[in-house]
């Protein structure tokens, strides 16, 4: 089921890092109890693949947070995140 979230996360540059936030609609899916993966919907912001750090607060005020292990972009042009809590 498809869900409307704020996204905040962030991106390590060379000048440290930088906090990012989007609204955006989300799929969450389970993937461990360690672990799980969100599939953010197009459009997707161009530096969202890069962040390292994710901070999710859905529209029903539950917050999800972990590190961004792996990011890749679909041929629709979302992206899918596997978070590690």
């Amino acid at each position: 089921m498809t869900k409307r979230a704020r996204l905040n996360y962030l991106n390590d540059t060379l000048f440290g890092p930088i906090a990012k936030t989007i609204d955006c609609d989300v799929l969450i899916t389970p993937i461990t109890s360690g672990a799980f993966q969100v599939q953010v919907l197009s459009p997707v912001p161009d530096d969202l693949h890069k962040a390292h750090s994710l901070t999710m607060i859905l529209s029903s005020g539950e917050r999800l947070n972990g590190t961004v292990a792996h990011a890749r972009r679909l041929e629709n042009a979302d992206l899918e995140l596997q978070i590690d809590v």
